[in-house]
This record gives C-alpha cells, structure tokens and sequence, in this order.
C-alpha cells in the first residue's frame, strides 16, 4: 500500500511554481499536451492559504504553460 500512496503523491502537481512547471514538462515529454485538474485545498486547509496557492498557480504557471500549448487544429464540421 505503501508504494501505491508514494505513486499517487508522486502523479500530483505541488511544489514551487518551478517544480511545479519541471513536472509539467516531464509529462509533456513523456505524452504530449496535457490537460490538468487543479485542487489548492486539501484536508481543511485554511481557505486564505488555498487561494494564496490557487493565485500564485495562476500568476506563475498558467502564463508558461499557456505558452506551450499547440494551436487548436481547423476541423469542418461534419455535414
């Protein structure tokens, strides 16, 4: 069990806004572009810090990973 909680914790996106974008990359990497689902409060974690979190993220990270996405492909709709 131990070495499936240290998987989990290892997939989640937490740290520094850099350690934050390396993980990032790595998944790029690994899969190409990525989506991802945010959570900045865990365990009744004061409110004030998750929104600290949540606005440091996006001052910090969404700006670089906005960056890296690919342009959205023309499609036709079908008729």
């Amino acid at each position: 069990l131990e070495d499936v909680v240290r998987a989990y914790v290892d997939q989640q996106l937490w740290g520094t806004p850099d350690q934050i974008l390396r993980k990032l990359e790595a998944r790029r990497a690994a899969v190409g572009d990525v989506g991802v689902l945010c959570a900045f409060r865990y365990g009744g974690s004061p409110f004030e810090v998750s929104e600290r979190s949540m606005r440091l993220f996006a001052a910090e990270v969404l700006p670089v990973a906005r960056a890296w996405q690919s342009p959205p492909e023309q499609r036709q709709a079908a008729e």
